[in-house]
């Protein structure tokens, strides 16, 4: 069978779904005194493009000081439970927007644990440069 044949044969809607995955946050664990499990789906590309653009200055240099409000930006539109969106979770932490309640959830370096998942479940992460360091 061609690879055209095989491309043809998958079902296309089922090739659509974003992928999805639970990550535990062990910090908000301890807090609840139960695993503290977020649910996160994949990002469209483009857009996932449009907020690492974000870090970028005016001469394309990355400008590093962006990176929790781009990681923050990112949780909003990977983690589906809890629901960032929720305003009355949002009141309840004191938050005005999703981006400020998941900087306010996910503290030190949960962020941007969180913000890596999401971009691996994008396929934007080569896992076989970290299995080639492993050899090595």
């Amino acid at each position: 069978m061609s690879i055209t044949e095989k491309l043809l044969s998958l079902d296309v809607a089922k090739y659509k779904e974003k992928v999805v995955d639970t990550l535990e946050i062990k910090r908000l664990s301890q807090i609840v005194g139960e695993p503290f499990l977020v649910r996160i789906q994949e990002v469209d590309d483009e857009r996932i493009q449009e907020l690492q653009a974000m870090m970028l200055d005016k001469k394309g240099r990355v400008d590093y000081t962006q990176t929790r409000k781009v990681n923050a930006l990112l949780c909003t539109e990977g983690i589906t439970e809890p629901n960032l969106k929720d305003t009355k979770l949002q009141k309840h932490f004191g938050a005005n927007t999703p981006k400020e309640l998941a900087e306010i959830l996910f503290k030190g370096a949960d962020l941007g644990k969180v913000a890596d998942a999401i971009i691996k479940l994008n396929n934007f992460v080569d896992d076989s440069e970290d299995e080639d360091d492993t050899k090595n």
